[in-house]
């Protein structure tokens, strides 16, 4: 549901009903006053008739209605007298502070459109609706508040005073201002104690124009010019984080405070160093945000039903063998959502804020993950030379994980041979550099070979300056025969990353090495490879 383009498009046909009086008996079968309270008087005239309501008519008067962005002609006094159907509740004078209202109106458009959205049109909804209902309703800013007898949103009606009929709908009379709640999206990019996540999503945020419901009037130099442009506010951000700007959606977000946040943020940029690349200071800006942010939003409708046993963030995936993005006993003491970290909260129109005091994860548990290459990916081979190989994929058996590649010497008399996989998606941290490799009888339980490989390995990588460079490992490494191995080849910090990029910057070599008689005697020449494996080390 997408309530902010519903509440443009229920904007543009109130203005155009307030010029043509055609659209009104329409308007009433929408939202429903069909049968609905009868009055002589307007919502406006009960406004100004009210005798307590002076400052709230003041803030209608000088608050214009927006359309596509831009401030109309129309104030929502005009609004309350058309023959429109609405619901309104009014803060009885002095309740509200009615003098800053009214300076953020006059500071112009910006302040014009904030007063309306945050407060006009949080006191005003279509449909009628009664201090008796008890179901949450939208109101023009596409906000729901929730509706009890009695009350709304929590603030009460002033006694006596509730469901007053007018020819165009009801007005309730409130003790005090209803309160606005910001979403989600709007708390990080407004509320100053949020700007440091703010900003980032900010940047991202576009207004795009809707040509389906923009209106054409020709063409100029070949390209088309609109009469009346719908522009729809955007961020790219929406998609990564389930729309955190949607009304209808429960979300818990996780928010440090600004200390910690330039705390883990620098770590973080630390992984993501792209050192000569294109914009790479765009791309750890990027990168580092996503990884320090996307285990920070959970969304209560799909990965919290069970909130004592397990929560999943919104970038959980299903497929995800690792099982990343899920965390255990959340509001249990150490958990993730327990007063161990969560200093406080803030309720948010749609979901929760949870302030840190205290950061709940390590680089390993949200970004500084192991890194797998599947060696019988041919793509990642990427060089091999005195050898033939073998790729065999989907296999589903003892600990092989999808498929295994088969490297042979192509000659017995000179069995030296030398392999490079490119292993993507290396973050520019410190690694174990791993072979996992597969017992021939894993493969083949006829086989008779008994004697282990003998390799020794070397990752070749790029520097800071964009220099290819090796990095050698002297040490022989010897796989067991008789099971799958994690066969450590050596200690390896990564100086420059090339996450999300086309191309890998860091690949693995191993080299069979056999000089000697001895050697062949005691070792065989052929070897069988399930994955390269990069484990996060502790080692600097």
């Amino acid at each position: 549901m997408k309530t902010n383009n519903k509440f443009k498009t229920m904007m543009m046909v109130t203005v155009a009903a307030l010029a043509a009086a055609a659209c009104t008996d329409t308007w009433d079968e929408h939202y429903g006053n069909e049968g609905g309270p009868v009055s002589d008087k307007s919502l406006l005239q009960l406004v100004e008739e009210a005798g307590d309501l002076n400052d709230f008519l003041k803030v209608l008067q000088s608050t214009h209605v927006f359309v596509n962005n831009k401030p109309t002609g129309v104030t929502y006094a005009d609004l309350l007298a058309s023959d429109q159907t609405f619901t309104v509740w009014a803060p009885k004078d002095g309740t509200f502070n009615v003098d800053s209202l009214l300076a953020e109106c006059a500071t112009g458009i910006v302040g014009d459109s904030m007063c309306g959205q945050h407060f006009v049109q949080n006191h005003i909804a279509h449909y009628v609706t009664n201090s008796t209902d008890t179901k949450s309703t939208i109101m023009l800013n596409g906000k729901y508040l929730a509706a009890e007898p009695g009350s709304f949103e929590g603030v009460s009606y002033a006694a006596g005073r509730s469901g007053q009929p007018a020819r165009n709908g009801l007005l309730h009379v409130m003790s005090g201002g209803l309160p606005y709640l910001y979403n989600i999206y709007e708390g990080l990019t407004t509320l100053p104690e949020y700007s440091g996540m703010g900003a980032f999503f900010k940047r991202y945020e576009k207004l795009e124009l809707n040509e389906a419901a923009s209106v054409a009037s020709g063409m100029v130099d070949g390209n088309i010019v609109y009469s009346d442009s719908v522009m729809d506010r955007t961020n790219i951000l929406f998609g990564t984080f389930q729309n955190i700007n949607e009304e209808d959606s429960n979300f818990i977000m996780l928010v440090p405070d600004a200390q910690i946040w330039d705390k883990v943020y620098e770590e973080a940029k630390g992984y993501f160093n792209f050192g000569s690349a294109y914009k790479a200071d765009s791309l750890q800006e990027l990168y580092a945000h996503l990884a320090v942010i996307r285990d920070l939003v959970y969304n209560r409708n799909y990965g919290c039903q069970h909130m004592a046993d397990s929560v999943y963030s919104t970038s959980y995936y299903v497929g995800d063998e690792e099982r990343h993005h899920i965390y255990y006993k959340p509001l249990a003491p150490g958990g993730i959502f327990s007063s161990s970290f969560v200093r406080d909260s803030m309720d948010a129109s749609n979901g929760v804020f949870y302030n840190l005091y205290d950061w709940p994860f390590t680089p390993e548990d949200i970004y500084f993950y192991p890194v797998k290459a599947e060696a019988e990916v041919e793509s990642l081979l990427k060089e091999y030379s005195g050898c033939s190989y073998e790729a065999t994929g989907n296999v589903a058996r003892d600990s092989i994980s999808d498929g295994y590649l088969t490297v042979t010497a192509s000659n017995s008399q000179r069995p030296n041979w030398t392999v490079t996989f490119d292993v993507p998606n290396v973050l520019s941290g410190t690694y174990d550099v791993c072979v996992v490799t597969v017992p021939r009888r894993a493969v083949n339980p006829n086989d008779q070979i008994t004697l282990p490989c003998r390799f020794t390995g070397a990752v070749n990588y790029v520097d800071e300056s964009g220099t290819k460079l090796t990095q050698d490992f002297e040490d022989y490494c010897i796989p067991k025969v008789y099971e799958m191995d994690t066969v450590k080849v050596g200690t390896f910090k990564v100086p420059v990353t090339s996450y999300g990029q086309p191309e890998a910057n860091v690949q693995v070599s191993l080299t069979c090495r056999l000089s000697t008689t001895a050697d062949r005697r005691n070792y065989y020449p052929s070897m069988i490879i399930d994955c390269i494996y990069f484990k996060p080390s502790k080692e600097e």
